[in-house]
């Protein structure tokens, strides 16, 4: 999980929550705070670090809205979060009643119980999905969900993309809630495939660089990619289209004597919006006529979102790492029900 701005406020953050829910056991064991204030007090201050984590502040204070995307990214890390060994934490809540409260703390674990045969039923559906779904090789894929594995590339004349220049080259990135939405390519050896990652659920190892930490995708990185397959003939990708004319402006605007030279008609040393929407629709020709040779070729692929909601996932990560990962959390949210069920009967 991305916290702040530098890999330092993470344990930062979990070493100060830790120690304000220590102060509070102190207090309701001391009498001096009921149960009830204590958890919402521990609770509120989770919800707090929480949506530092994600980057929420940054939308609360610029009265921005965050988009549909925080829907995918919420489920990404609910699958993360109960996939790992941090889903036990709940548990410590069980400390928060008071001896003589049998009653709540059955509800509590039952509750817990519930949600635990919940999640191993969530868990089974992915381990069923990604054991069910073959790989699949572009010179021979079937229309429809498939799974593609290959080095992801920039586009063709796209030499540099990524958040700052100081950073290196990335494919995709996300940092809080900003998530890159530009296509890209996979080749998988047998033929080369263009990459919709919007609304995707991008599974990737936390990089970081000084003072920035960043989830990413790099040049040449080699991932597998679960999504709705299209096959596309002579059809021209916008994705791939808008970022080519981009990269053309972009190195363009490298020489400023010539950019100016050639687009500022009115001499003013500015390229003003009319000027701007010429220099659009001069790299949108040059482009358009250099993808005329490229959608010669038979057939281009694209894979995005399925239609049908099935999960759309883009993985730097093995499927059979995933895979092991979410067997166990499986059998220990089933092992939680059996345990949390027999405790909550007891009690």
């Amino acid at each position: 999980m991305p916290f702040g701005s530098s890999g330092i406020v993470k344990p930062i953050l979990w070493f100060l929550w830790f120690n304000f829910v220590v102060i509070l056991i102190i207090y309701v064991l001391r009498g001096q705070l009921s149960v009830e204030s204590a958890a919402f007090k521990g609770i509120a201050v989770l919800a707090a670090i929480l949506a530092w984590t994600i980057g929420l502040h940054q939308y609360i204070f610029s009265f921005a809205s965050p988009g549909a995307r925080i829907a995918t990214q919420f489920q990404s890390l609910l699958i993360r979060f109960i996939s790992s060994l941090l889903y036990l934490s709940l548990l410590l809540a069980v400390f928060f009643f008071d001896e003589n409260s049998r009653a709540n703390k059955a509800q509590f674990l039952a509750v817990l119980s519930i949600l635990s045969l919940f999640w191993a039923f969530i868990l089974y559906r992915r381990i069923r999905l990604l054991e069910d779904t073959s790989h699949s090789s572009l010179n021979s894929a079937a229309q429809g969900y498939a799974v593609l594995k290959g080095k992801v590339t920039l586009y063709d004349g796209e030499i540099v993309r990524g958040p700052h220049k100081e950073l290196p080259p990335m494919v995709w990135h996300r940092k809080y809630l900003y998530t890159s939405s530009a296509g890209f390519l996979l080749n998988d050896g047998k033929g080369i495939c263009t990459v919709d990652p919007r609304d995707a659920e991008v599974i990737t190892p936390r990089h970081h660089y000084g003072s920035d930490a960043y989830y990413a995708i790099f040049p040449d990185e080699t991932i597998y990619v679960l999504g709705q397959l299209e096959t596309l003939n002579k059809q021209r990708n916008d994705f791939e289209r808008k970022s080519l004319v981009t990269s053309q402006i972009m190195r363009w605007k490298q020489n400023p004597i010539r950019f100016l030279d050639y687009f500022d008609k009115n001499k003013d040393g500015v390229v003003d919006d009319n000027e701007m929407a010429i220099v659009r629709n001069t790299a949108a020709r040059i482009v358009d006529d250099d993808l005329e040779e490229i959608y010669q070729e038979p057939a281009s692929h694209v894979i995005s979102r399925p239609h049908d909601g099935r999960p759309f996932i883009i993985s730097s990560i093995h499927p059979d790492e995933l895979l092991a990962r979410y067997k166990q959390a499986m059998f220990l949210h089933f092992a939680l029900w059996i345990v949390l069920t027999v405790f909550a009967l007891v009690l």
